[in-house]
This record gives structure tokens, sequence and C-alpha cells, in this order.
């Protein structure tokens, strides 16, 4: 009978079990280059705008953008991905705050490496509606 044979994890299963939650990891080929941590941000940071105002919000730090409001009602965004968002305020609301989250989504190539979003990659804005 023959006993069982250890094999080590390989690849991107062990890029995952070794990085952080909140970690990239670096793929190259079959094996796990390291683990890097990006930083996500968004500007402006902090915009204050009237009712029925706008503003453009521009992410950077990674490739690809999924951005999200945390108040129903209080304006809109023009789309929920892409690089640059512009927030509309609704018409009617006035003295509030709203949040503007941005999270990194999807994977990129470079420098013979594949680097993947885990999706604990997030900025915010805060827009204070007057």
């Amino acid at each position: 009978m023959k006993k069982p044979r250890f094999t080590p994890l390989r690849g991107l299963a062990a890029c995952l079990l070794l990085g952080a939650a909140a970690s990239l990891a670096l793929v190259a080929g079959s094996g796990c280059e390291s683990a890097d941590s990006y930083t996500i941000s968004v500007t402006p940071a902090y915009q204050e705008i009237s009712a029925g105002g706008s503003v453009t919000l521009t992410a950077s730090g990674w490739s690809d953008y999924s951005w999200a409001l945390d108040t129903d009602g209080v304006g809109s965004l023009n789309k929920k991905t892409g690089e640059s968002v512009v927030f509309t305020a609704a018409s009617d609301v006035s003295n509030t705050t709203v949040n503007v989250t941005v999270t990194a989504v999807g994977s990129f190539s470079g420098n013979g490496a594949t680097n993947s979003a885990s999706g604990g990659y997030t900025a915010s804005a805060r827009i204070q509606i007057q």
C-alpha cells in the first residue's frame, strides 16, 4: 500500500494562502513571486457642492474601478465603473453628507506579472451638499 504523498501548493493558490487578506498577490508563471500592497486614492477627497451641483471624482493607484454611494436618494453617479465619475446632488437635498466609495477591481499585467485586486482596496470621497 502506497503512503499518501504531500504536494506543496503552487501558483495562485499558494499566493492567496500566503498573502494577507488585503494584499494583492503578484503571480508570475506558476509561482508566487511576492505580495505587494497598493494604495487606492480618490480626488478630491472632500468637496462642498450646492443642491443640484456636481463634482468629478478621479481614482488612482490601480487600473479598473467600481464606484458606489453610501446613501440612496441624495444624488447619483453618471456611471458605476471607470477611472472618473461625476456625482450630481439631488436638487431637493441640503445639509447632507454622502460618501462615494471607489474599489479596485479586476487585474492588470506588467513587468511579467499579473496583479489581481482582492476587493479589499478602497478609498472614499466625502461630499457635503450645502
